[in-house]
């Protein structure tokens, strides 16, 4: 008998509120799996900090756009993908003291980085050039 998978796809837009929705879902889909309480916690704070760097990053240098998370788990694993459509924009043509300050602001998010390495078993980051960004979080369960 196939593995039963639980998913579920989110779009919202750039804004800090709806992260407690996103929150609820993640931690909806741990739960009724019957999963490890703790990780799903755990989990669910690693996908709130890759969404809430996503979003600071954005509304900090004014863009706009949709958020798309698409969540799955089955069996074996947990996964997040994370679509970033905010119009980004390519860096080669910063001032130095542009280039500067946005560096500085990179700098909060690295502790948000260290914690999604910690609790998840894979984080990987997806760039395609005046697109979108794409992140995915996997954690075996």
């Amino acid at each position: 008998m196939p593995a039963k998978t639980h998913q579920k796809e989110l779009t919202f837009a750039c804004d800090p509120r709806h992260l407690v929705d996103i929150r609820a879902a993640v931690q909806a889909m741990w739960t009724e799996r019957g999963l490890a309480e703790r990780d799903g916690r755990l989990v669910t704070h690693a996908v709130d900090e890759a969404l809430a760097s996503i979003i600071d990053h954005a509304r900090g240098t004014n863009r706009q756009g949709d958020i798309r998370i698409s969540i799955d788990l089955d069996e074996t694993r947990f996964r997040a993908v994370i679509d970033d459509f905010t119009n980004h924009c390519d860096s080669s043509g910063m001032m130095e003291n542009e280039l500067r300050a946005h560096l500085e602001n990179e700098r909060k998010h690295q502790m948000g980085i260290f914690l999604m390495r910690e609790v998840m078993d894979e984080v990987n980051y997806t760039y395609r050039k005046g697109f979108q960004n794409e992140l995915t979080l996997v954690k075996f369960v």
